[in-house]
């Protein structure tokens, strides 16, 4: 298994809308994509334009599959104007 650590940055004020394109995506990847065992948004208790995804795959093909699906792509396109940068991505080995 793969586990990717996302650290998202959001302009102030946007949490909401950010959250609101979030949970449709959350819902597909659950649903829609077999390969995702683990897709969940956090946020930070102490910055509240602090996130983070936790995410497990299965393999690098439902990472893949995940990233290329078309509910990824069309998210990624609805939640950039809130991003206050490029999102921080780290890949893990699951133990």
């Amino acid at each position: 298994m793969i586990a990717v650590i996302a650290d998202i940055t959001v302009k102030d004020g946007s949490g909401e809308q950010f959250e609101a394109v979030i949970a449709e995506l959350a819902e597909k990847a659950r649903t829609e994509e077999p390969g995702t065992i683990l897709y969940q948004l956090i946020r930070s208790k102490t910055d509240t334009n602090s996130y983070k995804f936790m995410e497990l795959y299965q393999d690098g093909a439902a990472i893949k599959a995940h990233g290329t699906s078309e509910h990824f792509q069309a998210a990624g396109k609805a939640m950039a104007p809130f991003l206050a940068g490029a999102p921080q991505i780290e890949y893990f080995d699951a133990l």
